[in-house]
C-alpha cells in the first residue's frame, strides 16, 4: 500500500486501500499502524483535519476497526 505525507507533528504519512477498507498510519517516531473495516469516508476526513494525531486517537482508536501493530 502506497502512504502519502501529511502535514502532522505526530504522523509521517497515511495509505488506504478501498478494496480491503484498509487504513494505514506511519508515525514519526517509527511506528506503523493498520486498521480494517475503515470506511472511506473516515480516510477522507483524516486527510481533511488539521489535528490528525487527535482525530486518530479520538475516531479511528474507538472506532471498533481492527488494529495491528505493524511494527514500533
Amino acid at each position: 500500500m502506497q502512504r502519502r505525507p501529511v502535514r502532522s507533528s505526530s504522523l509521517k504519512a497515511v495509505g488506504y486501500d478501498a478494496v480491503t477498507l484498509t487504513l494505514e498510519i506511519e508515525y514519526r517516531h517509527g511506528g506503523l499502524v493498520r486498521y480494517t473495516g475503515v470506511p472511506v469516508a473516515i480516510y477522507e476526513a483524516l486527510l481533511q483535519v488539521p489535528g490528525k494525531a487527535m482525530f486518530v486517537e479520538q475516531v479511528v482508536e474507538r472506532g471498533g476497526y481492527g488494529r495491528e501493530q505493524v511494527r514500533g
